[in-house]
Formats: C-alpha cells, sequence, structure tokens
C-alpha cells in the first residue's frame, strides 16, 4: 500500500479539507455526492488526498447502494473532482478496488461547475456590496461563465510534475488536455510498473516519441492511445530491470 504515496495530491490534511470544504460550497452536488466526498476525505489521511477501497466496501460504509456510488464517482470524476484509477485483480481477472485521488480545487478542469454551482458568484456580490467592497463587473462574470477552456497556467502547483508540463506546454497549451495526458502516465505506470517511484522522465520521453510519430503520420487514430501504447512499453522495459537488480541484490552477486 505504500505505493499510494505517489499519488499524493495534497501536503497537508488540513489542505485536503480545505479543499473539500470549497468544492461543496461552489458546487451542486447531490446529497449523495456530497456524502461520498466527505467519505472519501476521511480514508484519505494517511496518503494525503488519496484512498484505495472497493465501491462495495464504499457503499457499505455510507449506506447507499453499489449502483448510487458508482453514478456519484462518475460524477465527482467528470467534474475534475477526483481521478479514479482501476485496480485489475491479477488472479481472475476484471477490476476490484479503485485508487482515487481527490483533486486540488484548482485543478478541477471541468466548468460546468460554473453553471451549477448554487450562485456563488450572486452571494458573493451581495455580500460584497454590504460592505461596500470592490463589485466583480457582472459582465466579467458573463465571461467566466461562458469559458470553456483552461490554458496550462491552471496547472500550477498541481501534482503534475513541472517538467512534464513544460515538455507538452509547446504542442498541448490546454490545461485539461495536459491533465488527461498525464492521467494516461499514472494509469500505465500503475499497470506496467508499480515497483516504480520516479517516472516523470519516461513520461517525457513517452510523449516526445509519440509527437514525432504524430509528424512522421505514424499514428492513425488517436493520439492518447497510441501514447498510453508507447508508455506501457517503456514502463514495462523498466520493470523488468527493477526486477532483474532486485533478483541480483537477493542473490548477493
Amino acid at each position: 500500500m505504500k505505493e499510494l504515496r505517489k499519488y499524493e495530491s495534497f501536503k497537508s490534511v488540513t489542505e485536503m479539507d480545505n479543499t473539500i470544504d470549497k468544492t461543496l460550497k461552489e458546487y451542486n452536488l447531490k446529497d449523495s455526492e456530497r456524502v461520498i466526498l466527505i467519505k472519501l476525505s476521511q480514508y484519505s489521511c494517511k496518503f494525503v488526498g488519496v484512498s484505495y477501497m472497493k465501491n462495495q466496501t464504499l457503499a457499505d460504509s455510507v449506506g447507499y447502494s453499489k449502483r448510487t456510488v458508482q453514478r456519484a464517482l462518475k460524477r465527482l470524476s467528470e467534474l475534475g473532482i477526483i481521478t479514479r484509477i482501476e485496480q485489475k485483480r491479477a488472479k481472475y481477472g476484471g477490476y476490484g478496488a479503485f485508487i482515487c485521488v481527490i483533486n486540488p480545487f484548482e485543478c478541477h478542469l471541468n466548468l460546468s461547475s460554473c453553471r451549477e454551482a448554487e450562485s456563488p458568484c450572486e452571494d458573493n456580490t451581495e455580500k460584497q456590496t454590504k460592505e461596500n467592497e470592490t463589485i466583480i463587473p457582472k459582465a466579467n462574470l458573463q465571461e467566466l461563465n461562458k469559458r470553456n477552456e483552461l490554458d496550462v497556467s491552471y496547472l500550477a502547483n498541481s501534482h503534475i510534475p513541472t517538467e512534464f508540463i513544460n515538455t507538452v506546454t509547446p504542442f498541448i497549451n490546454s490545461a485539461k488536455e495536459v491533465y488527461s495526458l498525464w492521467g494516461k502516465v499514472l494509469l500505465a505506470s500503475h499497470k506496467y510498473a508499480p515497483s516504480l517511484t520516479d517516472y516523470t522522465e519516461i513520461a517525457i520521453q513517452a510523449f516526445k516519441q509519440s509527437v514525432f510519430a504524430k509528424k512522421m503520420r505514424r499514428i492513425r487514430k488517436d493520439f492518447k492511445g497510441y501514447l498510453f501504447g508507447v508508455l506501457a512499453k517503456m514502463f514495462s522495459v523498466e520493470q523488468r530491470r527493477y526486477n532483474k537488480g532486485n533478483l541480483w541484490n537477493w542473490l548477493g552477486v
């Protein structure tokens, strides 16, 4: 379970709690989604922001059906509030427990929250009026609601390595797309190289290879799918090297 540490998304429990509080205020979540998010945070204290459990276990702990939990997790994931990493069962196949990463509020990339939030802008404006503070122009708020794309500057201080962001930015400047690409890295690393703790350089090299293949018109379908394939091969090689090194150490050679 120590491998969960590499997915930690906060420096402290207080920092995670602040994100949960802000999320509950800013998003128009259903009661079930709120309860489940809070429960996830309670299971995410040892490795801050990260939990590991089955859907049924989560359902039993909150008193909702497994189906309700699955729907809630799907929506929280779509909003960018959490990132789920499925864990495949080695013995019987299929998916069992999952790693759930609670994302810092600044990383919530789906701006549907601007449309669905419980009128936070209106409430804040009224409060500021009473306190005679500067009021954000209504036109600016409308523009914020319409905007559906963020640049990579919104990924500052996120769990995505700066080196990876800097490598990708000349080709992709969308925070949502970069975030999605890093999700592929996490998924591939956990599936093909679970023993590795530092995979930033591999991710960078895999991205460069994929960009080159794109420029050479070798990618016929999806870029992300091609990238995942490159990551899978590179991580598999590194995992074999790791295993071989441990074997030699065990033999005392």
